[in-house]
């Protein structure tokens, strides 16, 4: 526990201060005053002194009088420069022994302080010099903080690192207690456990808030521990502690931080709760019925809330219109998006809803009216069943094409045609498509999060693969050709996560 001692008041372990014990040599501080404010423990081994009967006094008075001049000549060494001197010292039993001191003195923040090892003559070590300069220049040097009291808790020793944080000089410091630096910002109980626990020989760490001198607050990680004579005692304590009032600032920075993310996403949260009920209440809970038709839908949005929509137009006795689009985006965007499609539709099926080119075309100028560019891919179809056969046609801008497969001869093929997305520019043609559908044929309407699933070597399903998946379909029924679809896009990705909603709705002809 004696090298612990000097080890910890440079503040690192330091294995020249281990050296100095291993050869039975005390390092000592002193004040301007020439008084100790610190000496190892090993001291007791050599004079037989106590360390901490000598903390306090001056060093001249153990010195026998001839060897006076000798102790006063190493306090006119130039600062840094480490002085030498063989004197005699009076040892607790009256005897004189010869030894020898090393003196190092520095200055720094206007403070000086002295550093320097006692052992008897000669020095068993040729490069002992060397090291006491090293180890002098650890101390003094130290980034941290280094403070030592006694058992009661008075200064006795501090660094010049300990002056230039908190403002107080050594000479107002020695003979303080610690207590000087309280804030008030800790409890009487943060104090009471840090003493139970040094007290009783361990080491204590913690932080501490505290007061500089001229009031400002700063924070200290500590590291607190007591020294030990060689019977056991504890004789002094030595705080080792690093200003971390910067970090700390950082800490609640980035504590505020996110706290302001954690509201801001709560926020987010709950618009996106609001956005995801409007998007269920505007699109279909179940497909129609017709005696002409049978109708079945899939739906299969992400996490997020889509920018997918589909709806079914019944204002017409003669026939059965649908919508499909896809607006850029998701989240609370797509849904005010979704919510102004659905307005517009629903004013243009009772409109436009036997004319889908008329359809498409409306719906794209309505969009470029807007005083902000809003725009999406979209189809509308329309099953007329007027002429007692039923005809599908169908108008679309920037939408995938349907997939058609024929009941008779199982043939499957992509209806084309052509238009750019709906609204980006009022001089857009939009082209419609008519093709007979016979009882049992079938149409496939879906958005791009269908075709544009990815697999493994990065390669598009497309609607190519789209219309392959529908060949292989068999004898399934209408709903389970559409789980089918699902199933195979699924299987294609991998089975990986979704990058896109995905719609599928699938009309036969009866």
């Amino acid at each position: 526990m004696a090298r612990d001692s000097v080890n910890k008041i440079s503040g690192v372990d330091d294995p020249y201060a281990t050296f100095f014990e291993q050869l039975d040599i005390a390092v000592y501080a002193l004040d301007s005053e020439k008084r100790f404010t610190f000496i190892s423990p090993v001291i007791e081994q050599i004079i037989g002194y106590r360390a901490e009967e000598l903390v306090g006094t001056p060093l001249q008075g153990y010195v026998r009088p001839e060897d006076h001049a000798a102790i006063d000549a190493l306090f006119t060494t130039e600062f840094r420069k480490t002085a030498r001197c063989a004197v005699g010292i009076i040892g607790r039993d009256s005897s004189v022994l010869r030894c020898v001191i090393l003196h190092h003195r520095s200055m720094k923040e206007g403070a000086e302080s002295s550093i320097g090892i006692i052992g008897r003559t000669p020095f068993p070590d040729a490069g002992v010099e060397e090291k006491l300069k090293i180890y002098a220049m650890v101390v003094e040097q130290s980034p941290a903080t280094v403070v030592i009291t006694d058992k009661h808790g008075t200064i006795e020793y501090v660094n010049p690192k300990f002056s230039a944080l908190t403002g107080y000089p050594q000479h107002e410091a020695m003979g303080e207690n610690p207590r000087i630096l309280k804030s008030g910002a800790q409890p009487p109980e943060f104090y009471k456990l840090m003493w139970e626990t040094i007290s009783s020989g361990r080491e204590w760490r913690g932080e501490f808030h505290n007061k500089k001198k001229n009031g400002d607050s700063y924070w200290e990680s500590a590291s607190i521990s007591p020294i030990l004579n060689r019977h056991g005692d504890i004789t002094h304590y030595v705080a080792i502690k690093e200003d971390i009032s910067e970090r700390k600032k950082t800490e609640e920075a980035l504590r505020v931080s996110e706290e302001r993310l954690r509201k801001k996403n709560y926020e987010m949260e709950q618009e996106l709760k609001y956005a995801q009920i409007v998007v269920e209440q505007i699109l279909p809970v179940k497909p129609p019925v017709t005696d002409n038709l049978k109708i079945d839908f899939r739906y299969v949005p992400l996490d997020a809330i889509g920018g997918d929509f589909f709806s079914f137009n019944t204002l017409h006795e003669q026939g059965l219109g649908v919508f499909i689009g896809d607006v850029p985006g998701h989240g609370v965007s797509a849904a005010l998006f979704l919510s102004l499609i659905r307005s517009l539709t629903d004013r243009l099926d009772g409109i436009s809803g036997g004319d889908p080119e008329l359809y498409i075309k409306k719906l794209n100028d309505e969009l470029h009216r807007s005083t902000v560019m809003l725009f999406l891919s979209a189809l509308y179809g329309y099953f007329d069943f007027s002429r007692g056969d039923i005809v599908f046609r169908f108008a679309k801008g920037g939408h995938p094409p349907p997939v058609l497969r024929r009941a008779v001869g199982g043939t499957t093929r992509l209806l084309h045609s052509g238009g750019t997305l709906v609204g980006l520019s009022t001089t857009a043609e939009f082209e419609e498509i008519r093709t007979p559908i016979a009882p049992g044929d079938r149409i496939y309407l879906y958005t791009d999060g269908v075709i544009e699933a990815r697999n493994s070597r990065n390669v598009m399903l497309d609607p190519e693969g789209l219309k392959a998946i529908v060949a292989g379909s068999g004898a399934l029924t209408l709903g389970e050709t559409l789980d089918h679809i699902i199933d195979e896009v699924g299987r294609f990705r991998d089975f990986e996560p979704m990058e896109d909603d995905l719609v599928l709705v699938g009309f036969e002809a009866l």
